[in-house]
């Protein structure tokens, strides 16, 4: 340690510590020891490999980067709660970079839910860039879960991440500014709202240039979910196609550039028609439910409902 101390001076005054490079496994035998050792504006490198742990950056303005990239490099927490945690109030100078992310922890336990599989961000800001985050599972935000922050995802994929009710890739909790550019969400699962990415309460996000494709919600929401109008999506520039059984709930702010492909989602029996049986669906609902009948996802089967189907008659958009 002492090598990195730059003294202004022999009398005591301020001193100021050289950033470097630590080099895992050459340095420090795992990612974690690298952060362990890392001051403020050190760069963790990682060889390529699968390094198994969960890991933390204990609220470090610090760079952990791949060498070889996301592909050839993957963090696996195991049966840890969550691979990777940042709950100490990093800042968007905390930048994980270039890793596969992924775990079978379930997530970590907040006020009764567990959430973030692969990713838990409580009270904290960090940078993710050029990751993917897979294969997570937990009952919010199966792939990541943001409460109380404002990071920033650049060229990340979240892809074959489940959440038993909300948030299959990922899930906005509460008081939480993400900022989401040239990311992708694939194929992701939640068997309530969300099947791509879910919004909880009083959040603002952006979506820009992002991909949502391949996603399923078992009620709403296939690509995107966003039922209270407490809180903001903006999406511009951005591509939702083949999401089930719809692409987005709720309201959101379209800044332009955006397509949105085809797709028949009053069709609530999925025979290919919209039509008397669906419209019977609706009347046989009629009443407070979670239900697929629930079209405008307000918890309630009414009148709104019925007029979406009546409004989408006719086959579905090959």
């Amino acid at each position: 340690m002492l090598l990195r101390i730059a003294c202004c001076s022999l009398l005591g005054l301020a001193c100021q510590a050289r950033a470097e490079t630590l080099l895992v496994p050459e340095d420090h035998p795992t990612i974690q020891a690298g952060i362990n050792a890392a001051l403020d504006g050190d760069v963790v490198s990682v060889d390529a490999g699968v390094w198994l742990g969960w890991i933390s950056f204990r609220g470090k303005d610090i760079v952990v980067e791949s060498r070889h990239g996301a592909e050839a490099t993957t963090i696996d927490g195991g049966e840890a709660p969550s691979a990777v945690v940042f709950t100490h109030g990093e800042s968007q100078a905390s930048v994980l970079s270039g890793f596969t992310v992924t775990g079978s922890g379930g997530g970590t336990e907040f006020e009764t839910l567990r959430m973030g599989a692969g990713m838990y961000i409580h009270l904290a800001s960090p940078t993710i860039e050029d990751c993917i985050i897979r294969d997570c599972s937990s009952q919010f935000g199966g792939g990541v879960s943001i409460w109380e922050g404002a990071p920033v995802f650049r060229n990340v994929v979240l892809r074959d991440n489940t959440a038993t009710v909300d948030g299959g890739g990922m899930r906005i909790h509460y008081l939480s500014h993400p900022t989401m550019e040239s990311c992708v969400l694939l194929n992701n699962t939640a068997n309530v709202h969300g099947g791509g990415l879910a919004y909880g309460n009083d959040s603002n996000g952006v979506h820009d240039g992002c991909t949502f494709e391949g996603n399923v919600a078992g009620i709403r929401g296939g690509g995107l979910s966003k039922s209270c109008d407490c809180s903001n999506a903006v999406i511009l520039n951005s591509t939702l196609c083949s999401n089930t059984p719809d692409h987005i709930l709720g309201t959101w702010d379209d800044y332009g550039g955006n397509e949105l492909c085809p797709l028949c989602a009053h069709d609530l029996n999925a025979d290919g028609v919209v039509g008397v049986d669906d419209v019977l669906a609706v009347v046989g609902a009629w009443g407070g439910c979670v239900c697929v009948e629930d079209i405008t996802g307000d918890a309630v089967v009414n009148i709104d409902d019925l007029l979406l189907v009546i409004d989408s008659w006719g086959a579905c958009p090959a």
